[in-house]
C-alpha cells in the first residue's frame, strides 16, 4: 500500500497527486514513468514520474477514464494497492555547446520538468516550451520560469500568451538563429510528430 501525501486539482480535470514511494522516489531517473493500481483488482495504469524528492513521486494525470476518476477521487491520507517502478529508458541528459529546448504540450508538461531540472544542473542554457489546449489546462508556468532559462507559451485559442501551436514558437527560436543543439518533446503524437518534422530540415537532434 503506497500513501496518498498531496492532491490537488491543478486544472480542470487534471490532478497532482503525492505517493509516499521512497525504492521509486530514491531510483527515479527524468523521463521514467510507473505502473498503479488504485484498487487490488483493479486495472493497472501507467503515470510518468513528474518529479522526485527523499521519498516521494509526484504524477499528473487526467481523468480520461474508470482508473484515473477513481483515483482522483482519493484523499490526502489515503492508499493505493500498488505502484511499481521506476521503469522505462531515461532521457538521455549531457552538456551540450548550444541551447537545448523541451517542449511538453497537455498533460505532456509534467514530465519534462525533472528534465529541464537535470539539464540546468549539468549547465545548459534550457528553453522551456509549453503548449496548452487554453489558459486554463496551462500548469506550472511560475515552476519552469524559475528554472529554465527562458519560457515560451503557446495556448491553441490564444487565451493566453502566443496563440498557435509549440511548432510556432519553436520556428521563432530557429528563425532568431538560436544555437539549438538538441529538442526534447513531450505530448500528443501529432505534435511530436511535426516537432520532428520542424527540426529535420535545420538536422536540429530530436
Amino acid at each position: 500500500m503506497f500513501k496518498i501525501t498531496y492532491k490537488e486539482e491543478i486544472c480542470p480535470t487534471i490532478f497532482a497527486m503525492k505517493f509516499s514511494a521512497p525504492f521509486v522516489a530514491r531510483n527515479a531517473k527524468p523521463g521514467q514513468f510507473f505502473i498503479l493500481r488504485v484498487y487490488e483488482k483493479g486495472e493497472r495504469i501507467p503515470l510518468t514520474i513528474a518529479d522526485y524528492e527523499k521519498d516521494e513521486i509526484t504524477a499528473i494525470f487526467q481523468t480520461v477514464g474508470l482508473t484515473t476518476y477513481l483515483l482522483s477521487y482519493k484523499d490526502v491520507g489515503e492508499y493505493v494497492s500498488d505502484i511499481v517502478g521506476p521503469l522505462g529508458t531515461p532521457s538521455e541528459i549531457k552538456k551540450y555547446d548550444g541551447s537545448v529546448v523541451i517542449i511538453g504540450g497537455g498533460v505532456g508538461i509534467a514530465p519534462i520538468y525533472p528534465i529541464v531540472r537535470e539539464f540546468k544542473k549539468l549547465g545548459n542554457k534550457v528553453i522551456t516550451i509549453l503548449g496548452a489546449r487554453s489558459k486554463n489546462l496551462l500548469f506550472w508556468e511560475e515552476r519552469f520560469k524559475n528554472l529554465a532559462d527562458e519560457v515560451l507559451i503557446t495556448t491553441d485559442d490564444g487565451s493566453y500568451s502566443m496563440k498557435g501551436f509549440v511548432t510556432d514558437a519553436l520556428k521563432i527560436l530557429i528563425d532568431r538563429g538560436e544555437k539549438i543543439s538538441q529538442v526534447t518533446a513531450i505530448g500528443p503524437p501529432i505534435m511530436m510528430r511535426n516537432v520532428c518534422n520542424l527540426t529535420k530540415p535545420y538536422n536540429i537532434k530530436t
